[in-house]
């Protein structure tokens, strides 16, 4: 084989790595078009059975739901059919293997069709023969990723695409629509989400990041709304969801965007808490071996442990009984949504009288920047406390005192200290102090009306859900608090109305209070904005008439 064969297979394979992408990862159900013809002919269609492709008996969304549809290896399928009862996901015009493929609507069609996704590819064409409208579902998003959108007639405001009840586009733009078919093909295709993220809290609580993958040449913008808003960097870092919209964004021409976002949603579930109830006790028999048992109690979920007996006597209150003495246990509670933690035991030893674990002084917070605060646990008459870092084994933090000042936020642990036998609790307590991050805030720009008038001021914040607007009367000096009424609307959102605003006002200053509730964090206080009020200028023509007083 000569050296530039084996040069053209390489290039060959390549390609179609490089472009054939649009066929890969097919499921079963999936179509592809295997002829030119009517979207309602099966002879048009393949489906693939899970193992290979196979003749299609029934066309995409006749009788099920359909994951991806491509039209491809140069045909042409006309639109002739509604696709209601069912969804088709994602139809893909275009398998990029180089010859045009085409979806063809009629002339004075109007073709009602459940596809989730349509995308042009760069031999994709999505023509109009001449008048046709395209109807897709709310929500639905329609894009062009190299291909063309055009019509083979005159191209006019009768041939339209809908999503839901709105007019999208059509050909040339007119008619109250949103965009022409040119704007669709000149704008980019959203990026490409890697997939939601649903993870359990950890200790300290992890941070998790969306991500997706913009078309070439772009970066991917994140927004808290699927349109509109100002970019957001999106992170969780609390437990909750929330969903982020990515946006494709051109490298080198900020205006030149998608006209679609991506969402991607990030979860992080609750674990479920687990403390001891009844400490490690000795159970001593006459003819039996010796064992010990003791209580946790959960917030929620179901307790297994690494050795013993375990039983669920009522509510969350679970006993591990039967533990063979001077074996150390790992007590795990699973939560209905999955998530795990898990409490090790340390056998007692039953040569030692009880020592109960010690009682947690609470839990503590503090805001960043701020510094720790100690956290407390006390223990009976003759006791102390040991400070670790790891609920078994660890790290020995602080030895012999009921109070210890961490060195950054963590879950601590205490265990009680005979003081006479040294004896120990058979488990320890846990106690967490966590760091709360300040909440930042952002104002808009100052207000400029005519008298009369509504002005509104903005403020965009981070890590906030409580806000409180204020206004100085001496420009800026003292600020006092504002609530809604006649005057203002929204005084604690992040959207100040000034109500029919009159000269008065005229030099007001506004600023927020932002802060996060629970948070040990003070709220934040945003710049001031200014409000001008402008009184409108009246031209009038009258003649004026000076009357004079005769002497």
């Amino acid at each position: 084989m000569s050296l530039t064969h084996k040069l053209k297979q390489f290039v060959l394979i390549v390609f179609l790595i490089l472009f054939g992408l649009p066929l890969l990862g097919q499921v079963t159900g999936d179509y592809k078009s295997k002829a030119t013809g009517l979207w309602s002919n099966s002879s048009t269609w393949q489906i693939y059975n899970g193992t290979t492709w196979v003749n299609a008996t029934t066309y995409p969304g006749q009788n099920s739901n359909v994951g991806t549809v491509t039209i491809g290896s140069g045909n042409t399928v006309t639109l002739n059919v509604n696709i209601t009862s069912y969804t088709i996901n994602k139809l893909i015009i275009g398998d990029r293997s180089g010859a045009n493929d085409n979806l063809s609507l009629p002339d004075n069609g109007s073709f009602q069709v459940n596809i989730m996704q349509v995308s042009v590819e760069t031999d994709g064409i999505l023509s109009w023969i001449k008048n046709a409208d395209l109807y897709l579902p709310e929500g639905s998003q329609i894009y062009n990723n190299g291909g063309q959108i055009r019509t083979d007639k005159n191209c006019n405001a009768s041939q339209n695409i809908f999503i839901g009840s709105e007019k999208f586009s059509n050909c040339n733009g007119n008619g109250g629509v949103d965009y022409s078919f040119d704007d669709i093909e000149s704008a980019l295709p959203p990026p490409t989400s890697n997939g939601d993220i649903t993870d359990c809290e950890n200790d300290p609580i992890q941070t998790l990041t969306a991500s997706a993958t913009p078309p070439s040449g772009a970066y991917v913008e994140w927004f808290t709304a699927s349109s509109g808003g100002t970019p957001v960097s999106p992170t969780l870092n609390t437990v909750g969801n929330v969903t982020y919209y990515g946006e494709s964004v051109d490298n080198t021409d900020s205006n030149r965007r998608s006209l679609f976002r991506t969402a991607v949603t990030l979860t992080i579930l609750p674990k479920p808490t687990i403390s001891v109830s009844s400490a490690p006790t000795c159970v001593f028999a006459l003819f039996a071996p010796t064992t010990y048992r003791m209580e946790v109690t959960v917030s929620t979920g179901s307790v297994t442990s690494t050795a013993g007996t375990v039983t669920n006597p009522s509510g969350n209150r679970w006993a591990i009984s039967n533990i063979p003495d001077g074996t150390n246990i790992v007590v795990t509670v699973t939560d209905a949504n999955g998530c795990t933690n898990q409490l090790p035991v340390t056998a007692p030893n039953c040569s030692c009288p009880v020592v109960n674990a010690p009682t947690s002084g609470g839990n503590r917070s503090f805001c960043a920047g701020d510094p720790v605060p100690s956290i407390t646990a006390t223990v009976g008459l003759g006791e102390t406390v040991d400070w670790y870092n790891s609920a078994s084994g660890g790290t020995l933090l602080l030895m012999g005192n009921t109070t210890y000042t961490p060195a950054g936020p963590g879950t601590y642990y205490a265990e009680a200290r005979n003081t006479t036998t040294n004896c120990l609790s058979g488990a320890r307590t846990a106690i967490t102090v966590t760091q709360n991050s300040p909440s930042t805030a952002s104002i808009g720009p100052n207000q400029s009306i005519f008298t009369g008038g509504n002005a509104i001021f903005t403020v965009t914040t981070t890590n906030a859900d409580t806000y409180q607007w204020q206004v100085s009367t001496d420009g800026g000096t003292v600020f006092n608090n504002i609530v809604n009424g006649a005057e203002y609307a929204g005084t604690q959102s992040t959207a100040l109305t000034v109500k029919t605003a009159e000269v008065n006002k005229n030099g007001y200053r506004y600023r927020v209070l932002a802060s996060k509730a629970g948070s040990s964090c003070p709220p934040t206080i945003s710049a001031s904005a200014l409000l001008t009020i402008k009184v409108k200028t009246v031209i009038t023509t009258r003649r004026i008439t000076h009357r004079v007083k005769k002497s």
